[in-house]
């Protein structure tokens, strides 16, 4: 790929946090606005990843004044970005930054901020004429037998009139752009929650696990507040998808997301950050007390089926468990919880361990 493919001045502008004219902001609300027609009609994943791609190349195309269509722009896409790839529907969610998004949501924060002071600018301009309007009126009948007069004040209430039809159009006007403006914003907060989100499960996905564990990690730092992590892998889950296709193992995959909805309390974060694998934080709680989160969970999870065709279909799952301790980091933590897993599945499965 090359880069001078997708060479895009606005896009660079918005990396390098450059001010924006009032003509960027324009420029820049019109692409984006293609940009999500363009995804939403092709049934695009609106994640952070795609907006930024997907905003260069109608950037590139705005500033070069290319026209295509819907197909010769996926193609463009393909080529740029999956030359191996057979398709681009359902694409993967890097592990990257999502500080474009936040940018264009800043984007459109301050230009709402901007759109509301000026709707509110001409509602006071506007009460001023007609206030100028009503003096004049007033003032009328008291000298109306000087014509001349008479004649400019006339002239005068008629160029009001007309401002304050002008006052009114530019009104409407400003209250549609609003209007796409806050359709616009909300795009981009669902953006940013999908790309939190693992879609089949509704669980946090890898990324946003990972944020949180961060998170923790770094309060754990500053304040030593304890917490624990658990790994949970189902059993044999490629044998479920093999014997009764995938989607019963989604059912068995929805089902474990379900129990850990509604058995960890609401301070927990659970997430589905492989395949068949998930991951648990527990803030505020030392190894024991994980022990017996986990036992819970492990007895709970033995004890559901899914059935399917009057199939009733059980499953298990193992668990690795870790608490932090200094000098921990990201790595360091889920290494420990992912050994702790990986020796419950060579000892037998349906089994707890724990790595310190």
């Amino acid at each position: 790929m090359e880069n001078k493919i997708i060479d895009c001045q606005l896009y660079k502008k918005l990396l390098n946090n450059e001010k924006l004219s009032t003509e960027d902001i324009k420029t820049l609300m019109n692409i984006v606005r293609k940009e999500i027609n363009f995804l939403i009609r092709n049934n695009i994943i609106l994640s952070p990843m795609n907006y930024e791609r997907w905003f260069r190349i109608f950037c590139y195309l705005h500033e070069k004044g290319k026209e295509l269509t819907d197909l010769e722009i996926l193609g463009l896409y393909k080529d740029l970005f999956f030359k191996d790839s057979s398709t681009i529907s359902y694409l993967p969610i890097e592990e990257r930054p999502i500080g474009f998004v936040e940018k264009l949501k800043k984007v459109a924060d301050t230009i709402d901020e901007k759109l509301k002071e000026i709707i509110e600018s001409i509602n006071n301009h506007q009460k001023e004429i007609d206030q100028h309007s009503s003096v004049i009126e007033e003032n009328k009948e008291k000298i109306k037998e000087n014509e001349e007069i008479t004649k400019a004040l006339n002239q005068i209430l008629k160029e009001l009139e007309e401002l304050k039809q002008q006052n009114k159009t530019l009104k409407e006007e400003l209250h549609r752009y609003h209007q796409d403006i806050e359709k616009l914003k909300e795009e981009l907060n669902q953006a940013k929650t999908e790309a939190n989100i693992d879609f089949l499960t509704t669980l946090y996905n890898r990324r946003r696990f990972e944020r949180a564990l961060l998170d923790m990690l770094k309060d754990y730092k500053e304040r030593k507040y304890p917490f624990s992590i658990i790994l949970l892998d189902i059993d044999d889950f490629k044998t479920i998808n093999d014997k009764y296709g995938h989607p019963v193992g989604d059912l068995v995959l929805k089902e474990v997301a379900n129990i850990l909805k509604n058995y960890l309390r609401a301070n927990s974060v659970s997430a589905r950050i492989g395949g068949e694998e998930f991951g648990i934080l527990l803030p505020g709680v030392e190894i024991k007390d994980a022990v017996k989160i986990a036992e819970r969970l492990k007895h709970i999870i033995e004890n559901r089926h899914i059935k399917t065709d009057g199939t009733f279909i059980k499953f298990t799952a193992s668990f690795g468990i870790t608490q932090a301790k200094e000098g921990d980091t990201l790595n360091s933590i889920i290494e420990r919880a992912d050994k702790a897993l990986y020796k419950s599945k060579q000892t037998g499965k349906n089994r707890i361990s724990v790595e310190l």
